[in-house]
């Protein structure tokens, strides 16, 4: 049931806040840009620089990065992928996501819409724990804000072209300035392509090319100091080969076999109207936003290999897939100078998701599935802290969350008989958040925090059996205590924090074993699961031109109760839980010349991963590390930079499917020089 015409007309005023910032007057330090004016138990900051420094530039290059934070991916553009935070997942399809995403206070859908290349960012925050009570999106184990660069106050252009190995070149312009006295706008536009890196023995060729092109538009109108309006238009069009899976048995890891290339067809569209108004006691925001994300189409060869040595099997998988979103937001936001301030708002967020998968498991019998599913967010959400005394504050929060989803399944196969779902389930969910904050010093605080995090329930359409085609909502009790040194006298900013999550009716994803002969994906609920660990980050800035920043991130999070559906007798209890690596980190070092000149160099870690409850080890990844460099020379309007990734060659995978014995091997190798200019 999508909003009514009324609806929409009543939000049309919708908004969200936007710091204009002068690109020219970025900070010069990562310590510097990367400090949070709040909230600081729960927020790691990675400031444009950090981005720079890391070589971030898609979605998965933050793994390592942020501390409990992994993605896992196939490289299929989002599609599939798995974001974690502290060991609470999303499923692979169809279940809604643990962590919530927002680009410039825009929110996005299910984790597989999830963008896989990164704007140009003026900085990304990364919320950990449930912050249900202070967005309207909703973030059940956290919460990624992603803010690209405002207006500038004078007309700015800058040019970036980039060339390495397998043919990949990138090229983005960044636009803004002012248009008139009240009027400004800022413009971003890029195109990235390379060659693949899975080279088919069988055809001959590399199957796995990548091709995106997009933009965003930013429009601009303040009228008076107190008052802004804001329209945001963003595309994407992606045009990719096959996804980045090869056959565990393979003897090359970037090697197949398949006389079937897929291709991965993929557009984006966004678009929304941000308004702010300030007053006296704080200021009113709103938001509203149309997106469409359609995946037409995503085909790949199941058996990943040619008829002529798997004895004239021929398995493989067509998808189409759209979801439409339409979101509304209002909040309301006290001063910064009272001794209790509060952010409260009204959240609506429906989506439709509908397609067809068609799935041959052999030659003759196909499985085709039409689906379409409706889901109804609508949210109250409110937090305060209270400045006790000097040295405490405390700070409460509460969401309140009506869903109602609905689904219209068919399943067509040879066998006589459809397989048709209908239904629907709505229900209330009630999210507490508290903390409290004590300054041991001005620059040492200790914090401790608790909340409850929910996952909804709702239904998965890849499913030969329609009575488990439903799921149940998930809960999160998560508690975190930790230290926060911020020293800007000495360049360091330090946060140690430990944190427990008890996580009941966990969504798991799961597929029947091999000898079912089915491609299923669907959500069932492990009973109980734990997740504990350690993380810490630093950035510290000891001398002129030096910057150093690392992370290190613990995440011990394993099955309490969980029982085979296909095998009654098995218990997964004690079993690491899919795709949450055992640990993370990073360690990034650059050094800016007087000259001119810089140099840096960064590597990132990722610990054990399984990529099956059962944690067969064959479905596992060992421990993995990259090491990336770059030397370059940089003034006011120019600069270039000779770069490598992944200059250890370290082979591994970055998503292991247990279904079809495939994995994704990471980027190999590569080498490449970006130069820039501005005007």
């Amino acid at each position: 049931m999508p909003p009514t015409s009324s609806t929409l007309a009543a939000t049309a005023i919708l908004t969200a806040t936007l710091t204009a910032q002068d690109l020219e007057t970025l900070p010069t330090t990562i310590v510097e840009a990367e400090r949070a004016e709040n909230n600081l138990s729960a927020v790691s900051v990675l400031s444009r620089n950090s981005l720079d420094l890391f070589q971030a530039e898609t979605l998965s290059d933050l793994t390592g990065l942020v501390p409990g934070f992994n993605i896992v991916s196939a490289d299929s553009r989002g599609y599939g992928q798995v974001v974690a935070m502290r060991g609470s997942t999303n499923t692979l399809f169809f279940g809604p996501p643990a962590l919530g995403m927002m680009i410039d206070d825009v929110p996005l859908g299910d984790a597989y819409t999830y963008p896989s290349d990164l704007l140009e960012l003026s900085e990304i925050r990364v919320h950990r724990g449930p912050q249900g009570p202070w967005f309207g999106r909703n973030g059940a184990a956290g919460m990624v804000e992603m803010t690209t660069p405002g207006p500038t106050e004078t007309p700015f252009t800058r040019l970036t072209a980039e060339y390495g190995s397998y043919n990949h070149l990138g090229l983005r312009l960044f636009n803004s300035g002012p248009l008139g006295e009240e009027f400004s706008y800022s413009l971003q536009l890029f195109h990235d392509q390379r060659d693949g890196f899975i080279r088919n023995a069988f055809l001959g060729t590399e199957t796995d090319d990548r091709e995106a092109t997009g933009g965003l538009l930013n429009l601009y109108w303040n009228p008076c100091d107190d008052f802004e309006l804001r329209l945001r238009f963003l595309a994407e069009h992606i045009d990719d080969g096959s996804q980045r899976l090869t056959s565990l048995f393979s003897p090359d890891r970037y090697t197949d076999f398949s006389d079937f290339v897929g291709e991965t067809d993929l557009e984006r569209y966004q678009i929304s109207l941000h308004s702010r108004k300030d007053l006296d006691w704080g200021k009113v925001e709103t938001i509203s936003s149309f997106q469409t994300w359609e995946l037409d189409p995503s085909t790949v060869d199941l058996d990943l290999s040619n008829t002529a040595i798997n004895g004239g099997n021929d398995a493989r998988s067509s998808i189409t897939q759209k979801q439409d979103l339409i979101s509304n937001e209002i909040r309301f936001t006290s001063n910064d100078d009272a001794p209790l301030t509060w952010r409260a708002g009204l959240f609506q967020m429906w989506t439709d998701n509908s397609g067809t998968a068609s799935r041959q498991l052999f030659p003759g019998f196909v499985e085709t599935t039409f689906f379409d599913i409706e889901q109804l967010n609508l949210a109250a959400f409110a937090n305060t802290t209270w400045q006790a005394t000097d040295r405490v504050s405390v700070d409460a929060g509460l969401r309140i969350d009506y869903y109602d989803t609905e689904i219209d399944r068919t399943q067509v196969d040879p066998i006589p008989g459809d397989d048709i779902v209908r239904g629907s389930q709505d229900d209330v969910y009630v999210s507490p958040v508290a903390g409290i904050t004590y300054e041991i010093h001005p620059a040492l605080q200790v914090f401790y925090r608790t909340g409850l995090g929910i996952k909804p329930a709702g239904y998965s359409a890849y499913v030969d059996n329609p009575a488990i085609a439903a799921y149940d909502d998930e809960q999160n009790w998560s508690n975190e205590i930790g230290l926060n040194y911020d020293c800007p006298a000495y360049n360091l900013r330090v946060g140690v924090r430990a944190f427990y999550d008890q996580i009941d009716d966990y969504q798991v994803n799961f597929s029947p074993p091999p000898a079912f002969r089915s491609t299923d994906f669907f959500i069932l609920n492990a009973d109980e699961v734990t997740s504990k660990g350690v993380e810490l980050d630093a950035a510290w800035a000891p001398v002129h031109g030096l910057t150093v920043r690392g992370s290190i991130g613990y995440t011990d999070a394993e099955f309490d109760s969980f029982i085979d559906p296909f095998a009654p007798g098995v218990n997964y209890a004690g079993n690491a839980v899919p795709f949450v690596p055992e640990y993370t980190g990073s360690l990034g070092v650059r050094y800016e010349f007087d000259c001119g000149f810089y140099v840096g160099t960064s590597a990132r870690v990722f610990g054990p991963t399984k990529f099956d409850s059962a944690n067969t080890p064959l479905f596992s990844q060992d421990a993995a590390i990259t090491w990336d460099a770059e030397i370059g020379y940089a003034t006011e309007h120019f600069s270039v930079a000779v770069f490598g990734t992944n200059l250890l060659d370290e082979d591994y995978y970055t998503f292991i499917n247990p279904q079809i014995a495939a994995g994704a091997p990471a980027d190999p190798q590569q080498f490449g020089i970006r130069v820039s200019t501005t005007f």
